[in-house]
Protein backbone atom coordinates (compact mmCIF):
# COMPACT_ATOMS: atom_id res chain seq x y z
CA UNK A 1 0.00 0.00 0.00
CA UNK A 2 1.38 3.46 -1.06
CA UNK A 3 1.05 5.65 2.33
CA UNK A 4 1.67 8.63 0.15
CA UNK A 5 -0.62 7.95 -2.22
CA UNK A 6 -3.47 6.82 -0.26
CA UNK A 7 -2.44 9.96 2.06
CA UNK A 8 -2.64 12.76 -0.11
CA UNK A 9 -6.34 10.75 -1.58
CA UNK A 10 -7.16 10.35 2.43
CA UNK A 11 -6.94 13.95 3.35
CA UNK A 12 -9.25 15.26 0.09
CA UNK A 13 -11.59 12.56 1.90
CA UNK A 14 -11.52 13.19 5.36
CA UNK A 15 -12.43 17.01 4.46
CA UNK A 16 -15.45 15.66 2.61
CA UNK A 17 -16.36 13.72 5.41
CA UNK A 18 -15.38 16.66 8.30
CA UNK A 19 -17.77 18.65 6.35
CA UNK A 20 -20.63 15.56 6.55
CA UNK A 21 -19.60 15.54 10.56
CA UNK A 22 -19.79 19.53 10.59
CA UNK A 23 -23.43 19.39 8.66
CA UNK A 24 -24.78 15.79 10.68
CA UNK A 25 -25.04 17.39 13.89
CA UNK A 26 -26.59 20.60 12.89
CA UNK A 27 -29.35 18.52 10.52
CA UNK A 28 -30.26 16.45 13.55
CA UNK A 29 -30.72 19.05 16.02
CA UNK A 30 -33.35 20.83 13.47
CA UNK A 31 -34.76 17.37 12.50
CA UNK A 32 -35.42 15.82 16.44
CA UNK A 33 -36.62 19.55 17.23
CA UNK A 34 -38.51 19.77 14.36
CA UNK A 35 -40.35 16.36 14.62
CA UNK A 36 -41.01 15.67 17.69
CA UNK A 37 -40.40 12.62 19.51
CA UNK A 38 -43.41 10.49 17.17
CA UNK A 39 -42.41 11.67 14.14
CA UNK A 40 -38.66 11.34 14.78
CA UNK A 41 -39.22 7.94 15.80
CA UNK A 42 -41.17 7.39 12.33
CA UNK A 43 -38.65 8.40 10.61
CA UNK A 44 -36.05 6.48 12.40
CA UNK A 45 -38.01 3.65 11.28
CA UNK A 46 -38.36 4.66 7.61
CA UNK A 47 -34.37 5.41 7.77
CA UNK A 48 -33.81 1.83 8.99
CA UNK A 49 -35.98 0.27 6.20
CA UNK A 50 -34.36 2.44 3.47
CA UNK A 51 -30.86 1.18 4.71
CA UNK A 52 -31.81 -2.30 4.35
CA UNK A 53 -33.63 -0.99 0.51
CA UNK A 54 -30.09 0.64 -0.32
CA UNK A 55 -28.28 -2.55 0.51
CA UNK A 56 -30.23 -4.42 -1.79
CA UNK A 57 -30.79 -1.93 -4.45
CA UNK A 58 -26.38 -1.29 -4.74
CA UNK A 59 -26.40 -4.87 -4.96
CA UNK A 60 -22.63 -4.22 -3.87
CA UNK A 61 -21.78 -2.41 -6.73
CA UNK A 62 -19.65 0.07 -4.91
CA UNK A 63 -17.53 -2.61 -3.60
CA UNK A 64 -17.06 -4.33 -7.01
CA UNK A 65 -15.71 -0.96 -8.20
CA UNK A 66 -13.23 -0.36 -5.42
CA UNK A 67 -11.78 -4.06 -6.06
CA UNK A 68 -11.42 -4.26 -9.48
CA UNK A 69 -11.00 -0.95 -10.77
CA UNK A 70 -7.60 -0.21 -8.89
CA UNK A 71 -6.21 -4.19 -9.98
CA UNK A 72 -6.95 -2.48 -13.51
CA UNK A 73 -5.17 0.83 -13.11
CA UNK A 74 -1.81 -1.91 -12.42
CA UNK A 75 -2.84 -4.00 -15.16
CA UNK A 76 -5.21 -2.51 -17.76
CA UNK A 77 -8.95 -2.85 -19.31
CA UNK A 78 -10.57 -0.17 -16.58
CA UNK A 79 -12.70 0.87 -19.66
CA UNK A 80 -13.90 -2.81 -20.89
CA UNK A 81 -14.74 -3.22 -17.54
CA UNK A 82 -17.10 -0.18 -17.16
CA UNK A 83 -18.72 -1.43 -19.84
CA UNK A 84 -19.47 -4.49 -18.63
CA UNK A 85 -20.76 -2.93 -15.53
CA UNK A 86 -23.71 -1.76 -17.17
CA UNK A 87 -25.52 -5.00 -16.52
CA UNK A 88 -24.68 -4.13 -12.85
CA UNK A 89 -27.15 -0.79 -13.19
CA UNK A 90 -29.57 -2.44 -14.93
CA UNK A 91 -29.84 -4.96 -12.16
CA UNK A 92 -30.05 -2.15 -9.79
CA UNK A 93 -33.13 -0.43 -12.01
CA UNK A 94 -34.78 -3.39 -11.94
CA UNK A 95 -34.81 -4.48 -7.87
CA UNK A 96 -35.57 -0.45 -7.21
CA UNK A 97 -38.79 -0.58 -9.07
CA UNK A 98 -39.56 -4.51 -7.57
CA UNK A 99 -38.93 -2.64 -3.78
CA UNK A 100 -41.20 -0.03 -5.08
CA UNK A 101 -44.24 -2.28 -6.21
CA UNK A 102 -43.73 -4.65 -2.69
CA UNK A 103 -43.43 -1.22 -0.67
CA UNK A 104 -46.79 -0.57 -2.53
CA UNK A 105 -48.69 -3.69 -1.36
CA UNK A 106 -47.74 -4.18 2.18
CA UNK A 107 -46.75 -0.57 3.27
CA UNK A 108 -49.58 -0.46 6.05
CA UNK A 109 -49.37 -3.78 7.13
CA UNK A 110 -45.50 -2.64 7.91
CA UNK A 111 -46.27 -0.11 9.58
CA UNK A 112 -48.55 -1.52 12.13
CA UNK A 113 -45.93 -4.01 12.44
CA UNK A 114 -43.33 -1.52 13.60
CA UNK A 115 -46.18 0.19 16.14
CA UNK A 116 -45.95 3.16 13.56
CA UNK A 117 -49.36 4.69 14.90
CA UNK A 118 -52.66 5.72 12.45
CA UNK A 119 -52.91 5.63 8.43
CA UNK A 120 -50.01 6.71 6.06
CA UNK A 121 -47.48 4.90 6.49
CA UNK A 122 -47.56 3.02 2.89
CA UNK A 123 -47.10 6.71 1.54
CA UNK A 124 -44.33 7.68 3.98
CA UNK A 125 -41.97 4.12 2.96
CA UNK A 126 -42.57 4.38 -0.84
CA UNK A 127 -41.25 8.03 -0.78
CA UNK A 128 -38.20 6.82 1.35
CA UNK A 129 -37.85 3.82 -1.22
CA UNK A 130 -38.05 5.76 -3.64
CA UNK A 131 -35.17 8.25 -3.06
CA UNK A 132 -33.01 5.57 -2.50
CA UNK A 133 -31.75 5.20 -5.86
CA UNK A 134 -30.39 8.68 -6.17
CA UNK A 135 -28.12 7.62 -2.70
CA UNK A 136 -27.12 4.43 -5.06
CA UNK A 137 -25.87 6.72 -7.82
CA UNK A 138 -24.04 8.90 -5.37
CA UNK A 139 -22.20 5.88 -3.73
CA UNK A 140 -21.31 4.55 -7.40
CA UNK A 141 -19.61 7.86 -8.13
CA UNK A 142 -18.03 7.97 -5.09
CA UNK A 143 -16.42 4.57 -5.32
CA UNK A 144 -15.20 5.28 -8.62
CA UNK A 145 -13.42 8.31 -7.32
CA UNK A 146 -12.03 6.85 -4.42
CA UNK A 147 -10.41 3.70 -6.64
CA UNK A 148 -8.46 6.17 -8.52
CA UNK A 149 -8.10 8.58 -5.41
CA UNK A 150 -9.39 11.51 -7.02
CA UNK A 151 -10.69 12.93 -3.84
CA UNK A 152 -10.08 16.60 -4.44
CA UNK A 153 -13.97 17.33 -6.71
CA UNK A 154 -15.55 14.93 -4.35
CA UNK A 155 -15.10 16.60 -1.12
CA UNK A 156 -15.25 19.95 -3.01
CA UNK A 157 -18.96 18.70 -4.03
CA UNK A 158 -19.29 17.27 -0.54
CA UNK A 159 -18.85 20.30 0.83
CA UNK A 160 -21.33 22.11 -1.00
CA UNK A 161 -23.46 19.34 -0.56
CA UNK A 162 -23.88 19.38 2.90
CA UNK A 163 -24.31 23.19 3.08
CA UNK A 164 -27.44 22.86 0.53
CA UNK A 165 -28.54 19.95 2.74
CA UNK A 166 -28.75 22.08 5.58
CA UNK A 167 -30.94 25.06 3.97
CA UNK A 168 -33.12 22.58 2.07
CA UNK A 169 -34.07 20.78 5.19
CA UNK A 170 -34.92 24.26 7.23
CA UNK A 171 -37.00 25.26 4.18
CA UNK A 172 -39.08 22.44 4.15
CA UNK A 173 -39.52 21.47 7.67
CA UNK A 174 -40.16 25.33 8.12
CA UNK A 175 -42.66 24.93 5.14
CA UNK A 176 -44.52 21.73 6.95
CA UNK A 177 -43.55 18.93 5.10
CA UNK A 178 -42.21 16.87 7.86
CA UNK A 179 -40.82 13.86 7.56
CA UNK A 180 -41.49 14.11 3.55
CA UNK A 181 -39.55 17.23 3.53
CA UNK A 182 -36.89 15.53 5.20
CA UNK A 183 -36.14 12.73 3.27
CA UNK A 184 -36.53 15.00 -0.59
CA UNK A 185 -33.91 17.41 0.98
CA UNK A 186 -31.53 14.35 0.88
CA UNK A 187 -32.37 13.04 -2.35
CA UNK A 188 -32.34 16.30 -3.97
CA UNK A 189 -28.64 16.90 -2.82
CA UNK A 190 -27.89 13.61 -3.87
CA UNK A 191 -28.89 13.83 -7.34
CA UNK A 192 -27.30 17.38 -7.91
CA UNK A 193 -24.17 15.74 -6.46
CA UNK A 194 -24.35 12.67 -8.64
CA UNK A 195 -24.03 15.04 -11.28
CA UNK A 196 -21.66 17.38 -10.64
CA UNK A 197 -18.89 14.20 -10.01
CA UNK A 198 -19.97 11.89 -12.94
CA UNK A 199 -18.20 14.04 -15.14
CA UNK A 200 -14.79 13.41 -13.44
CA UNK A 201 -15.37 9.60 -13.42
CA UNK A 202 -16.14 9.05 -17.28
CA UNK A 203 -13.16 11.54 -17.77
CA UNK A 204 -10.72 8.82 -15.62
CA UNK A 205 -11.91 6.04 -17.56
CA UNK A 206 -11.35 6.96 -20.71
CA UNK A 207 -7.67 8.11 -19.99
CA UNK A 208 -7.39 4.75 -18.60
CA UNK A 209 -4.75 2.86 -20.32
CA UNK A 210 -6.66 -0.96 -21.82
CA UNK A 211 -3.46 -2.57 -23.45
CA UNK A 212 -2.43 -5.44 -21.83
CA UNK A 213 -5.17 -6.14 -18.98
CA UNK A 214 -7.80 -8.92 -18.68
CA UNK A 215 -11.32 -7.03 -17.37
CA UNK A 216 -13.20 -9.19 -15.17
CA UNK A 217 -16.39 -10.77 -16.84
CA UNK A 218 -19.39 -9.64 -15.65
CA UNK A 219 -19.99 -13.61 -13.99
CA UNK A 220 -17.06 -12.21 -11.94
CA UNK A 221 -18.31 -8.92 -11.17
CA UNK A 222 -21.80 -10.15 -9.96
CA UNK A 223 -19.76 -13.30 -8.26
CA UNK A 224 -17.93 -10.53 -6.26
CA UNK A 225 -20.64 -8.31 -5.73
CA UNK A 226 -23.40 -10.23 -4.54
CA UNK A 227 -21.91 -11.52 -1.60
CA UNK A 228 -22.74 -8.01 -0.28
CA UNK A 229 -26.36 -8.03 -0.50
CA UNK A 230 -26.58 -10.50 2.00
CA UNK A 231 -23.36 -9.53 3.84
CA UNK A 232 -25.01 -5.99 3.92
CA UNK A 233 -28.12 -7.23 5.29
CA UNK A 234 -26.72 -9.33 7.47
CA UNK A 235 -23.85 -6.12 8.95
CA UNK A 236 -27.03 -4.15 9.14
CA UNK A 237 -28.54 -6.08 11.42
CA UNK A 238 -25.28 -6.66 13.74
CA UNK A 239 -23.38 -3.00 12.97
CA UNK A 240 -26.01 -0.39 12.55
CA UNK A 241 -29.70 -0.49 14.36
CA UNK A 242 -31.38 -3.15 13.60
CA UNK A 243 -33.02 -2.33 17.22
CA UNK A 244 -35.00 0.45 16.18
CA UNK A 245 -37.83 -1.91 14.29
CA UNK A 246 -38.33 -4.03 17.29
CA UNK A 247 -38.89 -1.33 19.48
CA UNK A 248 -41.12 0.25 17.40
CA UNK A 249 -43.19 -3.19 17.68
CA UNK A 250 -42.47 -3.84 21.34
CA UNK A 251 -41.97 -0.37 22.46
CA UNK A 252 -43.72 1.56 20.03
CA UNK A 253 -42.23 4.53 18.45
CA UNK A 254 -41.00 6.75 20.57
CA UNK A 255 -38.91 4.48 22.22
CA UNK A 256 -37.27 3.59 18.41
CA UNK A 257 -36.75 6.99 18.33
CA UNK A 258 -34.70 7.49 21.39
CA UNK A 259 -32.50 4.57 20.39
CA UNK A 260 -32.02 5.55 16.74
CA UNK A 261 -30.92 9.26 18.26
CA UNK A 262 -28.20 7.48 20.40
CA UNK A 263 -27.34 5.33 18.30
CA UNK A 264 -26.77 7.39 14.95
CA UNK A 265 -25.35 10.05 16.77
CA UNK A 266 -22.84 8.31 18.49
CA UNK A 267 -21.80 6.17 15.11
CA UNK A 268 -21.42 9.85 13.48
CA UNK A 269 -18.96 10.68 15.79
CA UNK A 270 -17.17 7.84 15.71
CA UNK A 271 -17.07 6.96 12.12
CA UNK A 272 -16.94 10.17 10.63
CA UNK A 273 -13.31 9.79 9.84
CA UNK A 274 -12.74 6.21 9.64
CA UNK A 275 -15.67 5.95 6.69
CA UNK A 276 -14.02 8.34 4.84
CA UNK A 277 -10.63 6.26 5.12
CA UNK A 278 -12.21 2.79 4.85
CA UNK A 279 -12.54 3.26 0.44
CA UNK A 280 -9.40 5.01 0.57
CA UNK A 281 -7.53 2.08 2.50
CA UNK A 282 -9.67 -0.77 0.32
CA UNK A 283 -8.23 0.85 -2.48
CA UNK A 284 -4.62 0.54 -1.06
CA UNK A 285 -4.52 -2.54 0.36
CA UNK A 286 -5.87 -4.12 -2.57
CA UNK A 287 -3.26 -2.50 -5.03
CA UNK A 288 -0.56 -3.16 -2.87
CA UNK A 289 -2.00 -7.16 -2.39
CA UNK A 290 -2.42 -7.21 -6.10
CA UNK A 291 1.78 -6.10 -6.15
CA UNK A 292 2.79 -8.63 -3.47
CA UNK A 293 0.15 -11.00 -1.34
CA UNK A 294 2.98 -10.77 1.45
CA UNK A 295 2.27 -7.20 2.02
CA UNK A 296 -1.26 -7.85 2.93
CA UNK A 297 -0.63 -8.36 6.71
CA UNK A 298 1.76 -5.52 7.07
CA UNK A 299 -0.93 -3.21 5.19
CA UNK A 300 -3.76 -4.73 7.68
CA UNK A 301 -1.51 -3.89 10.75
CA UNK A 302 -0.60 -0.45 9.38
CA UNK A 303 -4.72 0.30 8.89
CA UNK A 304 -5.03 -1.07 12.69
CA UNK A 305 -2.50 1.84 14.02
CA UNK A 306 -4.43 4.99 12.01
CA UNK A 307 -7.99 3.67 12.81
CA UNK A 308 -7.17 3.53 16.88
CA UNK A 309 -5.38 6.67 16.82
CA UNK A 310 -8.21 8.40 15.10
CA UNK A 311 -11.37 6.67 16.97
CA UNK A 312 -10.00 6.78 20.80
CA UNK A 313 -9.63 10.47 21.27
CA UNK A 314 -13.62 10.83 19.71
CA UNK A 315 -14.49 7.76 21.98
CA UNK A 316 -13.28 9.24 25.42
CA UNK A 317 -14.57 13.13 24.42
CA UNK A 318 -17.95 11.49 23.75
CA UNK A 319 -18.64 9.60 26.49
CA UNK A 320 -17.06 12.50 28.48
CA UNK A 321 -19.32 14.97 27.49
CA UNK A 322 -22.61 13.15 25.98
CA UNK A 323 -24.41 12.79 28.72
CA UNK A 324 -25.28 16.26 29.18
CA UNK A 325 -25.15 17.61 25.51
CA UNK A 326 -28.07 14.95 24.36
CA UNK A 327 -30.69 17.05 26.19
CA UNK A 328 -29.18 20.17 25.47
CA UNK A 329 -28.87 19.80 21.98
CA UNK A 330 -32.13 17.95 21.05
CA UNK A 331 -34.15 19.02 24.06
CA UNK A 332 -35.20 17.79 27.12
CA UNK A 333 -37.51 15.29 25.82
CA UNK A 334 -34.84 12.98 24.20
CA UNK A 335 -33.40 13.10 27.62
CA UNK A 336 -33.78 9.45 27.68
CA UNK A 337 -31.57 8.82 24.86
CA UNK A 338 -28.49 10.33 27.07
CA UNK A 339 -27.18 7.65 28.45
CA UNK A 340 -27.41 4.58 26.16
CA UNK A 341 -25.60 7.25 23.61
CA UNK A 342 -23.04 7.77 26.52
CA UNK A 343 -22.21 4.20 26.24
CA UNK A 344 -22.89 3.58 22.73
CA UNK A 345 -19.58 5.06 22.75
CA UNK A 346 -17.55 2.25 24.61
CA UNK A 347 -19.62 -0.26 22.84
CA UNK A 348 -18.92 1.15 19.05
CA UNK A 349 -14.68 1.59 20.27
CA UNK A 350 -14.53 -1.86 20.65
CA UNK A 351 -16.19 -2.78 17.31
CA UNK A 352 -13.39 -1.26 15.14
CA UNK A 353 -11.28 -4.53 16.01
CA UNK A 354 -13.16 -6.47 13.20
CA UNK A 355 -13.16 -3.80 10.56
CA UNK A 356 -9.54 -4.35 9.30
CA UNK A 357 -10.13 -8.69 9.26
CA UNK A 358 -13.14 -7.99 7.64
CA UNK A 359 -11.36 -5.95 5.13
CA UNK A 360 -8.75 -8.41 4.57
CA UNK A 361 -11.52 -10.89 3.81
CA UNK A 362 -12.98 -8.57 1.09
CA UNK A 363 -9.27 -7.92 -0.49
CA UNK A 364 -8.59 -11.85 -0.72
CA UNK A 365 -12.09 -12.05 -1.96
CA UNK A 366 -13.48 -14.26 0.30
CA UNK A 367 -16.89 -12.14 0.17
CA UNK A 368 -18.46 -15.30 0.99
CA UNK A 369 -16.63 -16.05 4.62
CA UNK A 370 -17.74 -12.04 5.84
CA UNK A 371 -20.98 -13.36 4.73
CA UNK A 372 -21.30 -16.43 6.42
CA UNK A 373 -19.72 -14.71 9.90
CA UNK A 374 -22.37 -12.04 9.54
CA UNK A 375 -25.37 -14.25 9.39
CA UNK A 376 -23.98 -16.29 12.44
CA UNK A 377 -23.44 -12.95 14.20
CA UNK A 378 -27.09 -11.68 13.18
CA UNK A 379 -28.90 -14.89 14.29
CA UNK A 380 -27.01 -14.37 17.40
CA UNK A 381 -28.42 -10.26 17.24
CA UNK A 382 -32.10 -11.60 16.47
CA UNK A 383 -32.21 -13.94 19.42
CA UNK A 384 -31.02 -11.74 21.64
CA UNK A 385 -33.03 -8.89 20.23
CA UNK A 386 -35.87 -11.09 21.22
CA UNK A 387 -35.07 -12.24 24.52
CA UNK A 388 -33.50 -8.87 25.78
CA UNK A 389 -36.26 -5.70 23.85
CA UNK A 390 -39.53 -7.27 25.10
CA UNK A 391 -38.63 -7.40 28.59
CA UNK A 392 -35.43 -4.61 29.57
CA UNK A 393 -36.58 -2.32 26.53
CA UNK A 394 -34.15 0.51 24.68
CA UNK A 395 -31.18 -1.34 27.95
CA UNK A 396 -32.26 -4.42 26.06
CA UNK A 397 -31.56 -3.09 22.89
CA UNK A 398 -28.00 -1.94 24.17
CA UNK A 399 -26.90 -5.18 25.51
CA UNK A 400 -27.85 -7.06 22.71
CA UNK A 401 -25.62 -4.54 20.41
CA UNK A 402 -23.08 -4.77 23.05
CA UNK A 403 -22.97 -8.79 22.94
CA UNK A 404 -22.68 -9.11 19.42
CA UNK A 405 -20.52 -6.66 18.82
CA UNK A 406 -17.89 -8.31 21.29
CA UNK A 407 -18.83 -11.33 19.69
CA UNK A 408 -17.83 -10.57 16.35
CA UNK A 409 -14.21 -9.07 17.16
CA UNK A 410 -13.48 -13.18 18.56
CA UNK A 411 -15.17 -14.74 15.54
CA UNK A 412 -13.58 -12.69 12.61
CA UNK A 413 -10.06 -13.29 14.25
CA UNK A 414 -10.90 -17.13 13.83
CA UNK A 415 -11.84 -16.94 10.97
CA UNK A 416 -8.77 -14.89 9.62
CA UNK A 417 -6.31 -16.90 11.38
CA UNK A 418 -7.37 -19.73 9.38
CA UNK A 419 -7.05 -18.21 6.53
CA UNK A 420 -4.24 -15.85 6.86
CA UNK A 421 -2.40 -16.66 10.04
CA UNK A 422 0.05 -13.57 9.58
CA UNK A 423 -2.87 -11.30 10.15
CA UNK A 424 -2.80 -10.14 14.33
CA UNK A 425 -4.38 -7.73 15.66
CA UNK A 426 -2.67 -5.77 17.46
CA UNK A 427 -4.04 -5.89 20.77
CA UNK A 428 -1.04 -3.88 22.63
CA UNK A 429 -1.04 -1.35 20.37
CA UNK A 430 -4.90 -1.19 21.04
CA UNK A 431 -4.57 -1.27 24.75
CA UNK A 432 -2.17 1.63 25.15
CA UNK A 433 -4.96 3.52 23.54
CA UNK A 434 -7.40 2.70 25.91
CA UNK A 435 -4.98 3.84 28.43
CA UNK A 436 -3.90 6.70 27.36
CA UNK A 437 -8.07 8.12 26.81
CA UNK A 438 -8.75 6.82 30.26
CA UNK A 439 -8.23 10.12 32.30
CA UNK A 440 -10.32 11.72 29.68
CA UNK A 441 -12.96 9.80 29.84
CA UNK A 442 -13.24 10.11 33.44
CA UNK A 443 -14.17 13.12 32.96
CA UNK A 444 -17.71 12.03 32.78
CA UNK A 445 -17.87 12.25 36.43
CA UNK A 446 -17.42 15.90 36.30
CA UNK A 447 -19.53 17.09 33.33
CA UNK A 448 -22.69 15.15 34.70
CA UNK A 449 -22.63 17.66 37.42
CA UNK A 450 -21.32 20.65 36.12
CA UNK A 451 -23.02 21.47 32.67
CA UNK A 452 -23.27 24.64 32.13
CA UNK A 453 -22.11 25.83 28.42
CA UNK A 454 -18.57 27.37 29.68
CA UNK A 455 -18.64 24.29 32.22
CA UNK A 456 -18.86 22.01 29.45
CA UNK A 457 -16.42 23.78 27.24
CA UNK A 458 -13.43 24.12 29.74
CA UNK A 459 -14.03 20.34 30.63
CA UNK A 460 -13.58 19.73 27.00
CA UNK A 461 -10.21 21.89 26.58
CA UNK A 462 -9.08 19.74 29.96
CA UNK A 463 -10.05 16.62 27.95
CA UNK A 464 -7.81 17.33 25.22
CA UNK A 465 -5.25 18.26 27.02
CA UNK A 466 -5.42 14.89 29.07
CA UNK A 467 -5.81 13.29 25.83
CA UNK A 468 -2.28 14.46 24.46
CA UNK A 469 -0.87 13.75 28.21
CA UNK A 470 -2.28 10.34 27.74
CA UNK A 471 -0.76 9.94 24.55
CA UNK A 472 3.01 10.56 25.24
CA UNK A 473 2.82 8.54 28.27
CA UNK A 474 1.49 5.70 26.94
CA UNK A 475 4.08 6.19 23.64
CA UNK A 476 0.98 5.53 21.66
CA UNK A 477 3.08 7.49 18.88
CA UNK A 478 6.37 5.08 18.09
CA UNK A 479 8.28 5.30 15.86
CA UNK A 480 6.57 2.87 13.36
CA UNK A 481 3.44 4.99 13.78
CA UNK A 482 5.82 8.59 13.26
CA UNK A 483 7.17 7.36 10.21
CA UNK A 484 3.53 6.54 8.59
CA UNK A 485 2.57 10.34 9.93
CA UNK A 486 5.73 11.81 8.50
CA UNK A 487 4.60 9.84 4.99
CA UNK A 488 1.14 11.50 5.04
CA UNK A 489 1.01 14.64 3.24
CA UNK A 490 -0.85 16.34 5.76
CA UNK A 491 0.13 19.72 7.24
CA UNK A 492 2.42 20.49 10.10
CA UNK A 493 2.99 16.93 10.29
CA UNK A 494 6.95 17.81 11.68
CA UNK A 495 5.15 19.70 14.18
CA UNK A 496 3.16 17.09 15.12
CA UNK A 497 5.58 13.96 15.10
CA UNK A 498 7.84 16.33 17.59
CA UNK A 499 5.34 17.08 20.09
CA UNK A 500 5.58 13.21 20.91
Amino acid sequence: MSVERVGRAMTWSVLARVARFAAGPIAYVVIVRSLGETDWGILSILRTISSLALIVVTAGGGNALLRFLPQLRVTGGAGRFMARFRFVLLAQAVVWGALLGVSRLVGDRVGRLVGAPGEGFTGLLLVAIGVVIFEVMLRLVTSALQSWYETRRLAIVTVAGNIAYVILLVLFLKSGTGIVGVLFAGAIVNLAMSVLLARQVFSLVCSAPEAGGEAPRVGRIFAFSLPFVATGLLNEIVWRHSEVLFLGHFAGVEAAGYFGLAYRTTQQFLEFVPLSIWPIVMAGVTEAYAKDRNRLAGSIDLYYRLLYILVMPVAALGFALSRPLVPFLFGEAMAPAAQVTQLFFVVFSYSFLYTPLSMALYVMEKSWLNMLTFAMLAAVNIGLDLVFIPRIGIDGALLSVALVLALSVAVFGVVVKRVRPDIRIPFGFVLRCYAACLPTALIALTSSRWHSVPALAIQALAGIVLLYAGFRAMRVIGAREKEMIARLPIPFKGRLIALF
